[in-house]
């Protein structure tokens, strides 16, 4: 995990995830970032990630992927800017406000 944090207060989080338990998928992770909306846009997302990208490498891992929203437009470019290419969309796979919404998967090979 990793965290950002100004002063005392803390503006940011970022962890490395299991993508899946079996064996096969031991080489591939997922992973979370989340920055307080206040901080967006300021470059802690993009630190965070960076650094996350090279825990990954540390650990041994070979490729990293992600689930988001399409809506999330400033995360897509985040991610698209660190190397992380589109693979394809989940149609209706979550559920956001009584809504239907599709996820976005990307992936990086590390």
């Amino acid at each position: 995990m990793v965290v950002a944090e100004s002063g005392a207060t803390l503006v940011g989080w970022g962890s490395l995830n299991v993508f899946n338990a079996r064996p096969a998928y031991r080489h591939v992770a997922d992973f979370s970032v989340y920055v307080e909306r206040a901080w967006r846009g300021k470059g802690v997302g993009h630190r965070m990630l960076e650094r996350l990208i090279e825990l990954a490498r540390e650990i041994g891992y070979h490729k990293m992927v992600l689930a988001t929203f399409p809506t999330n437009e400033g995360g897509v470019r985040l991610y698209e800017r660190l190397g992380f290419s589109h693979v394809g969309v989940y149609h209706e796979q979550g559920m956001l406000d009584g809504q239907w919404v599709d996820t976005l998967i990307m992936e990086k090979l590390l």
